[in-house]
């Protein structure tokens, strides 16, 4: 009787280790993973900034330069915001696409295996 009580303990104790070891190493997975999207996320905000001012300089040049071309400062920038409002359209236009394609990612993301 003395040995199977201590089967059952022995046994309910090493239960209970491999169960919390288990939430542990589903913890540790999860804020991995957590840590890997955040670091893309940033990455992605710092070269969107670094895209978006060169786009604006880029913009600027633009515009003057067409304003030389037309001899006309407002038609030159006229030229540079039509095309800005082509690409909105064009971005209208596919959003559906574009929000499968990064859902797709982010899904891919979460779900790779990096065993």
């Amino acid at each position: 009787m003395l040995n199977e009580s201590n089967f059952f303990s022995d046994t309910k104790r090493e239960l209970e280790d491999y169960v919390q070891n288990r939430i542990l190493l589903l913890k540790m997975q999860v804020s991995g993973k957590i840590a890997g999207m955040v670091a893309k996320i940033l990455l992605i905000i710092l070269m969107g900034l670094i895209a978006i001012t060169f786009v604006f300089f880029l913009s600027i040049m633009a515009g003057y330069y067409f304003s030389s071309i037309t001899n006309s400062l407002s038609i030159g920038f006229g030229i540079v915001a039509g095309i800005y409002c082509l690409f909105a359209i064009l971005v209208y236009l596919t959003r559906k696409k574009m929000y499968n394609f990064i859902a797709n990612i982010v899904i891919q993301i979460l779900l790779k295996n990096d065993e």
